[in-house]
């Protein structure tokens, strides 16, 4: 048994306990989100690609109950819970795995029932204690941050070299999604688009990328199923003046940030730090919707939080909380630019995970 299973059972039996429940149901769809907790992944290690569920009792060994019945061999191999139910019919080995066991009366609570989980199997929802009880990320997710970091880095490093006029916008995002991919990430999640001024970001089309183009990402690999996100702005061809100053305007605005960050401080305030620099250069406006979302957002797996960077969230770092800190904004002129990195938080502020802070790059053309 994996060591981090054994200390996330542990946990989340605590967490059963104060909820007073004897059996935890953890399920999945199969479908996976970086903004969103991954409850069957964190506890078992395995990624469903279809309806999943881990079955862990108070007491006695979990159970994973998977489908398809031909994905049994790999949540064998590759998960942590040594008995796997594997069924086409994932509502019959669901219960069935439940009326082996003699748990179908037991008091239960729930974890990702908002996912699709039959109404009928009915208990206390537990998603809030399990986003508050892995917010602070153990040593494997921050392993497996650190992994996919350097894949996204490896990712955007990739576009650079192979960025050249002619190109259509989704052709050099096929160039970044195969080079994530071969590097082993095993999902990714990306934004991409050229424009002479963008208004927002978005994703990639078959626009054919020119000359003075602006190009804007967010490269968002997983590994392992633990998501990171870097922001990145590159102009093809010379940069002007005004794109220089306005970049370096976000990469200030996000190192303020970046220092503000620390534990018993309160995202609002990291919101705040951020947002003075541009207030200050004239920018207030465009600190808020429409030109603008969230100053960045939680990785889920076991735990979306701290959530967005926004003006409201009162939610306190802890030393350990990880998420993405970007001050991406549209800006008159220039239009929206990206800046962000993957941070985790400590006593000396927000740490990155990327070997090098974005600056506004420029290709050759």
């Amino acid at each position: 048994m994996s060591d981090i299973f054994s200390i996330r059972t542990g946990e989340a039996r605590r967490m059963m306990a104060r909820a007073g429940v004897d059996l935890l149901v953890a399920y999945s769809n199969g479908q996976h989100s970086m903004g969103t907790l991954d409850a069957v992944r964190w506890l078992s290690g395995f990624k469903p690609m279809s309806e999943a569920a881990v079955l862990l009792p108070k007491d006695g060994e979990a159970v994973l109950v998977v489908s398809p019945a031909w994905d049994e061999a790999r949540a064998i191999k590759r998960g942590w819970v040594e008995e796997v139910v594997a069924g086409n019919d994932f509502a019959a080995a669901f219960e069935g795995a439940l009326s082996k066991h003699g748990w179908g009366s037991a008091k239960k609570g729930l974890l990702g029932a908002s996912r699709g989980l039959d109404p009928a199997v009915a208990g206390i929802d537990l998603d809030a204690q399990l986003e508050r009880l892995a917010a602070v990320r153990d040593e494997l997710e921050l392993e497996l941050m650190q992994q996919a970091t350097d894949i996204a880095e490896k990712g955007y490093q990739h576009m650079l070299e192979v960025l050249r006029p002619g190109m259509r916008e989704y052709e050099l995002c096929a160039e970044i999604e195969h080079c994530v991919r071969s590097l082993g990430a095993d999902d990714d999640f990306l934004l991409m688009a050229a424009s002479r001024c963008h208004p927002s970001v978005r994703g990639a089309g078959d626009r054919v990328i020119d000359v003075g183009d602006v190009i804007i990402g967010e490269i968002s690999p997983s590994a392992g199923g633990q998501f990171t996100q870097i922001c990145r702005t590159a102009v093809l061809g010379p940069v002007s003046d005004l794109q220089r100053e306005h970049h370096k305007l976000l990469a200030d605005s996000m190192a303020a940030g970046m220092k503000a960050g620390r534990p018993g401080v309160k995202i609002s305030e990291v919101v705040e730090a951020m947002n003075e620099g541009p207030i200050k250069a004239g920018y207030e406006k465009y600190c808020h919707p429409p030109y603008m979302r969230v100053r960045g957002h939680g990785l889920g797996l076991g735990s979306s939080m701290p959530g967005d960077l926004g003006p409201e969230n009162q939610t306190v770092l802890e030393a350990g909380m990880t998420f993405v800190i970007h001050p991406n904004q549209f800006l008159p002129q220039t239009g929206y630019f990206m800046v962000g990195e993957p941070v985790v938080v400590t006593d000396e502020g927000l740490k990155p995970f990327t070997k090098r802070i974005a600056t506004l790059d420029s290709v050759p053309a």
